[in-house]
């Protein structure tokens, strides 16, 4: 007796051979695979018939946006669209949730003003369709307030998250998913706008809710943990965000795989925390793998492999292993060369870290040159114009060029000046090297000038004095 395949049964089979295809980079493969499935849901028919397609859609979406394709990803929502308006009997509920998977497609490429139409036309018709008593259209509304906050509307804003928390507890009650989904959208729509203390008891709020279903994990949960981490680390609770990354992590690995977006990001943020507090073999391990699993998923010299690549060399380099950095970083610059070119604007920091490494191993000339290529393409980002400038400062300092060194530095501190203000503890550094500079210099009423503006900013932060006085030990270093 032969088993009969069902469509349904063709379709999972077509999807899971794009998804393959998709992972092989084989786009175009995937493309007419999804297609196919798309076709014969169509054909189908049944009441589930939109659904499939939306999700299918979707799947599509992400195979031309891996391959570049953005155009062709926008085209396949606008199809989909056209064709649940083209139907004889038009599905609104279907129509309005295709139009938020379009406005968090538009928020994935950085198009607020399109994501915001879409969103707005998705309200228009949920609102009379559920009376606004509906978990979706609670949703639908956070999510365009949060837009509404990314375009500095923040009082209108404030006002739609209220009503949308009132809805949600309203139709739902305090402790429903729902009410953490809008309290999750709160925070993100004013991180980094107001203080990090008024935004961490929506996130708390969010995660305690969230976690509460014992049955699985819900799957905005590691996200919550790790945008609570975040909070903290603003705030200096370094040891609860490390805590809580580690949760975010373990949770996302657990539902999504090592090998997921989200997986790595979280993953990352516990390796520069890590690495922050010393933790070097924890860092290094976590920068492996996140090198292995880029490799895995994409070309083998994508950008992200570089990236990976030049976090781990620099790692190293801080070990100061230097014989093992320097492959790491040398491969990482040389694809972002290959994909980039030699002047795009990422590879100054690479150049920074080879040339930071190649000055602690006294190889002075190279590390010049690399500077020097670092200051010429790294213009349009003020920092890093300032942490070349310093680092070049401390190759002419080591070879007893203290006036070029100084006037680099002088630079380097007004970058920083105008950047955070002429109080702020990020000047300290400079203002220290400054201080050696000058006291190098016999200039000691500059050189203390420099020290007590120092010491200044270090007291308002933690209490001490800063030394006033030249380190024998330390004479060829600023």
């Amino acid at each position: 007796m032969y088993r009969t395949v069902s469509k349904f049964n063709l379709q999972n089979e077509l999807l899971d051979r794009a998804r393959l295809a998709k992972q092989l980079e084989d786009y175009v493969g995937a493309e007419k695979l999804v297609k196919r499935a798309i076709n014969l849901t169509r054909q189908e028919g049944g009441p589930e018939k939109n659904t499939i397609t939306r999700y299918l859609t979707r799947e599509l979406v992400g195979i031309h946006i891996k391959a570049g394709s953005l155009k062709k990803a926008e085209n396949a929502w606008k199809r989909h669209l056209k064709s649940l308006r083209q139907a004889e009997a038009a599905d609104n509920l279907e129509i309005s949730k295709t139009m938020v998977q379009m406005a968090l497609f538009y928020e994935s490429q950085e198009l607020p003003r399109q994501a915001k139409i879409r969103y707005g036309q998705a309200l228009k018709i949920q609102e009379p369709l559920f009376s606004r008593e509906n978990p979706d259209y609670v949703l639908t509304l956070a999510e365009y307030a949060r837009i509404l906050c990314l375009e500095g509307k923040r009082r209108k804003a404030e006002n739609f998250f209220i009503d949308a928390l009132k809805l949600a507890e309203n139709i739902l009650g305090d402790w429903d998913e729902y009410v953490a989904l809008v309290l999750r959208r709160r925070a993100l729509a004013f991180k980094g706008i107001v203080n990090p203390e008024l935004l961490e008891p929506y996130l708390e709020r969010a995660v305690a809710i969230l976690a509460d279903d014992s049955a699985s994990p819900h799957p905005e949960l590691s996200k919550s943990l790790a945008e609570l981490a975040d909070l903290s680390m603003e705030r200096g609770y370094v040891r609860r965000a490390e805590k809580l990354y580690v949760k975010s992590y373990q949770l996302a690995e657990g539902v999504l795989g090592s090998k997921h977006k989200e997986s790595v990001s979280v993953l990352t943020r516990l390796a520069n925390l890590r690495r922050s507090l010393r933790k070097y073999e924890e860092a290094e391990s976590h920068y492996r793998k996140i090198l292995t699993v880029a490799r895995q998923v994409g070309s083998s010299r994508s950008l992200k492999v570089a990236r990976a690549l030049r976090d781990l060399g620099s790692l190293l380099a801080e070990k100061r292993d230097y014989e093992k950095a320097e492959p790491f970083l040398l491969e990482a610059l040389d694809i972002q060369q290959s994909i980039l070119g030699r002047d795009h604007v990422d590879l100054a920091r690479t150049l920074n870290e080879l040339a930071s490494l190649h000055q602690s191993q006294n190889n002075f000339n190279l590390a010049e040159v690399e500077y020097k290529r670092a200051l010429k393409i790294g213009g349009t980002a003020p920092m890093a114009v300032a942490d070349t400038l310093i680092g070049l400062a401390q190759v002419h300092y080591a070879r007893k060029q203290h006036a070029p060194a100084k006037k680099l530095l002088l630079q380097a501190l007004s970058i920083k000046e105008e950047a955070f203000g002429p109080e702020a503890p990020q000047l300290v550094e400079t203002l220290n090297k400054l201080g050696r500079i000058y006291e190098s210099l016999a200039d000691l009423d500059r050189a203390i000038e420099f020290y007590e503006r120092a010491n200044v900013i270090e007291i308002q932060q933690h209490g001490f004095y800063c030394r006033l006085w030249l380190d024998p030990d330390e004479s060829n270093k600023i």
